[in-house]
């Protein structure tokens, strides 16, 4: 069964290709963003990049994902390897949820995956934008979720190389500070970046839930 939270479906449901993509997702875990995704997203090629290994043989040996009969491949290499081990330019959209936490900060989780998936080094998010750069065609599309609190480093890494924010969406209840940000950005673009109107995770996730029923 693959693992599905709020995060996977927001990050899921931002996702808007045309059939044929190439979609990597980066962090993949077991795969539950490109299930989800894949209701929105028909006929493309999946690829889910994770370090840990367990993870993606859950993805692969996935029921759900081998009903819906995804094109759909798993590797196992860490995003600081990504530059130096896959070759480049062969993805039209690279989606991500970063782990938010720090080794060095809070309560580790006694869970190994969940350790892995939630937390790392203050570097981590740069290899994450660096291995999407790598990886993506000129025009390719970044789509990445995570809090608001690293929106300066998102931002920041996206520019040094070479992928120019587009769009922020702002998702968190009426009212309220926004629990999570979702950036959409273009490789080798010059667009003028858009901040849209904070939205509530439900509105966003509804897509899925629709298509679903559909």
């Amino acid at each position: 069964m693959t693992s599905v939270t709020t995060d996977t479906l927001l990050l899921a449901c931002s996702l808007d290709v045309s059939p044929g993509s190439v979609v990597i997702e980066l962090g993949c875990g077991s795969g539950g963003a490109m299930l989800a995704s894949s209701t929105l997203n028909t006929d493309c090629r999946w690829i889910g990049i994770d370090v840990q290994i367990e993870l993606l043989r859950m993805m692969t040996g996935s029921i759900e994902i081998r009903r819906k009969q995804l094109d759909l491949a798993g590797i196992c290499c860490s995003v600081e390897a990504v530059p130096r081990t896959l070759t480049g330019a062969i993805a039209d959209a690279v989606i991500m949820n970063p782990p938010f936490g720090r080794n060095t900060s809070g309560r580790s989780s006694p869970v190994r995956t969940r350790r892995i998936s939630r937390s790392g080094s203050d570097l981590l998010l740069y290899y994450f934008i660096r291995a999407s750069a790598h990886l993506l065609i000129s025009g390719g599309v970044l789509i990445m979720i995570n809090r608001p609190a690293l929106l300066p480093k998102m931002i920041l890494g996206c520019q040094s190389a070479g992928i120019a924010p587009e769009i922020l969406q702002p998702v968190g209840s009426e009212g309220k500070p926004a629990g999570h940000i979702i950036l959409h950005g273009r490789k080798d673009s010059s667009a003028v970046l858009k901040i849209l109107p904070q939205i509530e995770s439900e509105q966003l996730i509804r897509k899925i839930t629709q298509s679903q029923s559909t």
